[in-house]
């Protein structure tokens, strides 16, 4: 199988915060045409699990204006591996410390619009200590049962593309 399909004939990149929107023209045998999309630093998704239930996040999203169900993310910041970050975000959102981290795989969350690419872990956690939360995060938990987090999902109340996906990994590759 190909894996080049397009010939780049030209390409405009533009950085908006931290967002970097690419306009390529392409070439195929017989067409040329424009493709945008987004590019954007690759990140984590993890699901803390500890022995009084799986970590739920309630957070505040601004671009939606809602609070949402979601597990544990973040960005991967340089230098640092997709299980570092786990591990950071994990404290930093929750408090809670990894004991045992286990990659699940990778989710691309839209292919076609971006080149997004997000890690999935499952962390278990026996011990914790205060949220080091960034200053625009707004971030509750709750520790529920694998039954309340799968009847948030069954019930459309858990919506986090990343969550969902790593939820169902964790699922299909229970020991």
């Amino acid at each position: 199988m190909d894996t080049e399909l397009f010939e780049v004939l030209s390409s405009n990149t533009i950085k908006i915060s931290r967002f970097e929107i690419t306009e390529d023209k392409l070439k195929t045998a017989d067409q040329q045409f424009y493709y945008s999309f987004i590019k954007i630093k690759p990140g984590i998704c993890a699901i803390i699990e500890t022995e009084k239930g799986f970590v739920v996040l309630k957070e505040y999203r601004y671009p939606i204006k809602s609070w949402t169900y979601e597990f544990a993310a973040g960005i991967i910041d340089e230098g640092e591996t997709p299980s570092e970050t786990a591990i950071r975000e994990i404290k930093e959102e929750t408090g809670f410390i990894a004991d045992e981290i286990k990659e699940l795989g990778i989710f691309y969350p839209s292919f076609g619009a971006t080149d997004e690419m997000i890690y999935l872990f499952h962390a278990k956690c026996s011990s914790k200590t205060d949220a080091e939360t960034e200053f625009s995060e707004f971030i509750k938990y709750e520790l529920m049962s694998e039954q309340e987090v799968e009847q948030l999902i069954r019930s459309g109340e858990f919506k986090h593309g990343a969550g969902l996906s790593a939820w169902l990994k964790y699922m299909l590759n229970r020991e």
